[in-house]
Formats: structure tokens, C-alpha cells, sequence
């Protein structure tokens, strides 16, 4: 574990720009995966309503 932190630490000293395009990369990727399951979580909870409604009504 610490071999992984003095490996980032030494990428984020030794070469701040592509460090940088790391972490906004990962924060970015991170927040899509996030926003994305959410929105589809939601998708999927209203089309299962839909589903029994209608399942329900003899459709």
C-alpha cells in the first residue's frame, strides 16, 4: 500500500501535469459512473411500475 502512495506521490511531484490529467480523468469518470447509475436506477424502478401497472390492468 505504501508503494502505491510514494508511486502517486512521485507522479504528482515529478510530473504535476499528467498528474493532474489523471486525477480530473478519474474524477470525471467517477462522477459519470455515478450520475449514470442513478439516472438508470430510476429508469429501471419506473419501467418495472409501468410494467405492473399494466400487468394489473390485463394488458
Amino acid at each position: 500500500m505504501m508503494a502505491i502512495i510514494d508511486g502517486m506521490r512521485s507522479m504528482l511531484t515529478g510530473h504535476w501535469f499528467w498528474g493532474a490529467v489523471t486525477l480530473v480523468c478519474l474524477t470525471w469518470y467517477s462522477t459519470v459512473t455515478v450520475y449514470v447509475a442513478i439516472k438508470g436506477a430510476g429508469d429501471i424502478r419506473r419501467m418495472l411500475r409501468r410494467l405492473s401497472e399494466a400487468n394489473e390492468e390485463g394488458r
